[in-house]
């Protein structure tokens, strides 16, 4: 099953079975904790609940805004490639 793990989310401790490294895991809940931070200093909510939830959100959006980011670097690297296969067919012809 994995590795258990005691992680501190927002004064909160939690049980985490997982494959992932000790030093993965303290990366992953400093981050989330950064984000909890960012929240409550905002004073947006007090409420732990939605805190934790729109630290969540912040993080999830990263992550989309990433993936569009990778996807479009996909798409550019392939259409280099294809090129640069082009040209190369078209100099051995």
């Amino acid at each position: 099953m994995g590795d258990r793990y005691n992680v501190n989310i927002a004064g909160y401790t939690l049980t985490v079975s997982t494959e992932r490294s000790t030093e993965h895991m303290g990366r992953l809940s400093e981050l989330l904790n950064e984000k909890v931070r960012e929240i409550q200093k905002s004073g947006v909510t007090a409420n732990y609940l939605h805190v934790v939830m729109l630290a969540a959100m912040k993080l999830g959006d990263e992550i989309l805004e990433l993936r569009a980011e990778l996807d479009s670097e996909k798409r550019r690297f392939e259409q280099k490639s294809q090129d640069l296969l082009a040209v190369l067919d078209n100099a051995l012809k």
